[in-house]
């Protein structure tokens, strides 16, 4: 058979566990059951385990024969969400749901674990099986990589489920895939007094409002239109009452750039304008910008690997490769700047049911698309640990 027919075979089995995770969601760094049920899994499979920090599962598939190290990822956290699909894996915990397809990541790379066990003499070197948690809050990742991990890996690899791509189809994007993440809070701190006597305080909503609205030009004026950036604000609060001016505000949002130089320039920006606007009206604004991602960005010689292993799994034709960049974040960034590693967008769309956008209370995936991914998953651990 080959590797398709190999996945194909197992469709029921990756439905199955799909289906389990997404009945069973849990939240970043809360994952305890899902490992569990990962670690029973990898169990039958024959593999060993270990957790790195409390909901990282670790499991390895070592030949035998001395040769590379394969690292491939799958995040497992949900998001917090209630549920909107009528379907029999619903999700049975009230305001949690896998909305983002890592239940489909999940159940793909135990598929694809159960397979390359039974290749186990077909390659040589390693293949690490990391499934991560907390990536929708930026965590995991650098656990992962602060156990010294991927300090003898060679590659890594990720699959991303993608909405409005068809099931069996395959994006990956040479260079820039998706933006850096930095989490921004600006806090405003300000003087109270009387609605009527505006002199006698310092206005922390109006000072926010005023650097919510200054951060909108700074993209447009210090990052090329060609890289594109972002700055957006998603909350604003501040106020108690009607009549009182209010003594603090908190705006928190994100910053997203495509390099290293255009997200420190943004950084700085933000100090600078928050700063000096409540500084000009008697306020202070303290800044606080934490670092989740960086810039995520496929190697060419990496994409080029993937490729030929993809051409092996479906026909040319849908292997998309001028996909637009994005500015969604992934930590997968982080693994691939230790090892060099490629991130795949793998269609999860086989009709308007599984075509609505990710984070939303209907998303869901085709059932066609978990033996697709993998399958590229086994492919490619198989071609590049066989290349000499």
């Amino acid at each position: 058979m080959t590797i398709l027919e190999e996945a194909l075979a197992l469709k029921p089995y990756m439905v199955e566990l799909r289906n389990h995770f997404h009945s069973h969601p849990e939240l970043a760094l809360n994952e305890f059951n899902t490992c569990k049920y990962i670690e029973e899994k990898l169990t039958e499979i024959g593999l060993s385990f270990k957790r790195v920090s409390a909901t990282n599962v670790i499991a390895e598939l070592d030949s035998g024969i001395p040769g590379k190290t394969l690292l491939l990822r799958a995040d497992i956290d949900a998001l917090p969400i209630q549920e909107e699909n009528d379907v029999p894996y619903k999700s049975q915990n009230p305001g949690i749901m896998h909305a983002c397809g890592h239940d489909g990541h999940t159940a793909s790379l135990l598929g694809a674990a159960k397979i390359l066990s039974a290749h186990k003499n077909d390659f040589k070197g390693k293949i690490i099986f990391a499934f991560q948690a907390a990536e929708e809050i930026g965590n995991g990742a650098r656990d992962i990589i602060n156990s010294g991990l991927l300090d003898n890996v060679n590659r890594t690899f990720a699959i991303h489920f993608q909405s409005g791509l068809e099931a069996g189809k395959f994006a990956i994007k040479s260079g820039s895939d998706m933006a850096s993440c930095d989490r921004l809070k600006i806090t405003i701190h300000g003087k109270s007094s009387h609605i009527t006597y505006p002199e006698m305080g310092a206005d922390s909503l109006f000072v926010g409002a005023l650097i919510a609205s200054q951060l909108q030009t700074v993209v447009s004026r210090l990052i090329s239109p060609v890289e594109g950036g972002l700055i957006g604000i998603g909350s604003f609060h501040s106020g108690t009452t009607y009549n009182i001016i209010p003594s603090e505000a908190v705006l928190e949002g994100t910053i997203r750039a495509f390099s290293k130089e255009s997200r420190k320039k943004l950084a700085d920006a933000v100090r600078k304008i928050a700063a000096n606007i409540a500084d000009e009206y008697g306020a202070k604004a303290d800044v606080e910008i934490e670092d989740i991602s960086d810039p995520l960005i496929n190697p060419a010689e990496t994409v080029a690997e993937v490729i030929e292993s993809a051409k092996k799994i479906v026909p040319t034709e849908n292997i998309i490769t001028n996909i637009e960049k994005r500015f969604m974040a992934d930590n997968f960034a982080d693994f691939s700047r230790k090892a060099p590693g490629t991130y795949v967008h793998a269609g999860s769309s086989d009709g308007e049911a599984t075509s609505f956008p990710h984070h939303n209370e209907h998303f869901d995936l085709a059932q066609d698309s978990y033996h697709y991914a993998a399958a590229l998953a086994v492919q490619y651990a198989l071609d590049f640990l066989t290349r000499e």
